[in-house]
């Protein structure tokens, strides 16, 4: 069959049947006019409920955080945090040498960046050179890393290469200035003895003792030294300060430097039945080498210079004047300014000084002028002992 005489349909195209069977491919129109119409329609509609649920949609979330913004707002809180496990901070103090602080932890708040809170904290550090470390501990505590202070709270203990050791429940360590200070009271023992004080100050490279507000103390003499000097023998009962008993200090305050003790303020310090009150009282000892670089070993008391409203009292003696010298090498008391001596069986003398040698029990008084009309002569009433 040729291609005119294929089956045709009134538009001059082949019909479906034919197509099919020579394998052709023609698109339907499925779709009316008017149902194309109203799938437009519904589209239109479709497409503008989609729109009216957008806004819906977007209308709740606006009032979701309008509503509960306080949720979605990061803020600074003063309280957060950052914690380091097993810390160390280390550095240099002024004259070189090296510091190292360690604690179980460290806590830097956000709100203070230079400060960390410390759990357990150690410090070690050095006194002088060629020695070895110190240390100092605590339950807790705060270090400033830009300004190099240290603050110690509760059971605070040092212990220094050269035999300290201090006890207290608050201390601030200046770790670049080497100095230490504590607004609470504090108990030390070491060459100086044991003392107390309400407030306390450890400076000049941790050399310098201050004990303030009130102090205690008490010295142990060296009997070993007295006795290689044939001092430990001087009489108690008259003045024991030369003897190996122990001698009991009170006063405003004490300055511990070395072999030097400087007592201010209702000075009282007490030895066996003597005792010696003053305003101000420098008190010196002997020092000995005791192995390490800038340390020393304190023996006995070898000189005591107590001035202002000097008061000194034994079963044998009341002396009182403005100023009195005690030396040990000489066992003399020297009294000036004012003196006046009274003794139990009623004795009494006033003069302007007065030398009482320990060891023989004499006393000798010395005027400062002679004459008539002198008013300084020295004078002594002898009493009379009642039968």
């Amino acid at each position: 069959m040729d291609a005119s005489a294929r089956p045709t349909n009134t538009h001059g195209t082949p019909s479906p049947k034919v197509s099919e069977s020579l394998g052709l491919w023609e698109p339907k129109r499925t779709l009316t006019l008017a149902a194309a119409r109203r799938h437009s329609r519904n589209i239109r509609r479709l497409r503008g409920l989609l729109m009216i649920l957008m806004a819906a949609l977007i209308g709740v979330l606006a009032w979701q955080f309008a509503s509960q913004k306080t949720s979605f707002i990061v803020k600074d809180i003063p309280g957060e945090s950052v914690k380091m496990i097993k810390p160390k901070f280390s550095g240099r103090t002024k004259d070189g040498l090296p510091y190292k602080l360690t604690s179980l932890t460290a806590t830097r708040l956000t709100n203070n960046e230079d400060v960390v809170d410390l759990d357990m904290p150690v410090l070690n550090f050095i006194r002088a050179r060629n020695v070895e470390p110190s240390i100092i501990t605590s339950q807790k505590g705060t270090y400033d890393d830009v300004k190099k202070v240290l603050d110690l709270e509760e059971s605070v203990d040092l212990q220094t290469d050269d035999g300290y050791h201090c006890e207290s429940s608050h201390a601030r360590i200046y770790t670049g200035d080497k100095r230490i200070e504590g607004r609470k009271p504090i108990s030390c023992d070491g060459a100086f003895g044991e003392v107390t004080g309400e407030t306390f100050e450890i400076t000049d490279d941790y050399g310098l003792f201050i004990f303030d507000d009130g102090m205690t103390g008490r010295l142990d003499p060296d009997t070993a030294s007295q006795a290689e000097s044939g001092t430990n023998d001087v009489p108690a009962g008259d003045f024991g300060f030369g003897g190996d008993k122990p001698i009991f200090v009170k006063a405003n305050k004490a300055t511990y430097k070395g072999g030097l003790t400087i007592l201010t303020g209702d000075v009282d310090v007490r030895q066996g039945d003597s005792k010696i009150l003053s305003d101000v009282m420098y008190l010196y000892r002997a020092e000995a080498p005791a192995g390490s670089t800038d340390s020393i070993q304190l023996g006995a008391v070898t000189k005591i210079d107590a001035r202002g409203k000097f008061i000194y009292i034994s079963p044998g003696n009341d002396v009182r004047g403005d100023r009195g010298v005690y030396q040990r090498d000489t066992e003399l008391i020297t009294v000036t300014g004012n003196v006046k001596a009274k003794q139990p069986q009623g004795n009494i003398a006033n003069t302007e000084r007065l030398t009482y040698n320990v060891r023989s029990k004499t006393i000798r008084f010395d005027g400062n002028c002679v004459g008539q009309g002198c008013k300084n002569r020295s004078t002594i009433r002898f009493g009379r002992k009642s039968n």
